[in-house]
């Protein structure tokens, strides 16, 4: 599956003055805010890399060549909200928008959530546009900034104060080294499958 993101988070599941609190700074002072703001998401950015997941509420499109041979589509980054639109492309361009219950279900209890065929239902068969001629968009993530595990929300704390401290690469023994607590505090919510 190949991915696009049409709607970025609307915050970042840290502020600014969470951060300065952790990195121990006066709350007034803003000359470091903009900074800080960009350690923020590339902080949440890396997590979200390392975890697999989404973790403010985001919507992305998946898209595919072909239907798989199974009765269901996984889709990645995890606390699936829901799926806006299945749609098929045909080889003239002619765009059709799969129907909810009759033609596919959505799971959102499952980890990772998915698209799935309703009982007796076969994945609609047509002779598809050579780019993209499967479109899947869907919302993922906890939601609000203050549904984030407080685990994810401490490792972006501690990515943005070694990034604030020391705002050139770490290189010990020719290699970049990873907070070890960093990784424990992601590790519990690392989605393993592979999209």
């Amino acid at each position: 599956m190949r991915l696009r993101i049409k709607t970025q988070p609307s915050v970042e599941p840290v502020d600014i003055l969470s951060i300065k609190t952790h990195l121990h700074m006066d709350s007034d002072q803003t000359a470091e805010d903009i900074l800080l703001a960009s350690l923020i998401t590339a902080a949440r950015s890396y997590v979200e890399q390392y975890t697999g997941r989404a973790l403010v509420t985001q919507t992305w499109y998946g898209f595919l060549d072909q239907f798989p041979g199974m009765d269901h589509i996984g889709l990645p980054f995890g606390n699936l909200s829901s799926v806006t639109s299945v749609k098929t492309i045909d080889s003239v361009g002619d765009e059709t928008t799969l129907t909810l219950t009759t033609q596919y279900l959505v799971d959102t209890d499952s980890e990772p959530g998915r698209v799935t065929l309703p009982y007796s239902v076969s994945w609609p068969s047509f002779t598809p546009y050579p780019v993209n001629p499967i479109v899947i968009e869907f919302i993922c993530g906890y939601g609000l900034a203050s549904a984030v595990p407080d685990g994810l929300k401490s490792a972006i704390k501690l990515i943005v104060g070694d990034l604030y401290e020391h705002r050139e690469a770490q290189i010990e023994t020719g290699s970049f080294q990873i907070n070890k607590t960093v990784q424990n505090l992601m590790f519990p919510y690392r989605l393993w499958d592979n999209y």
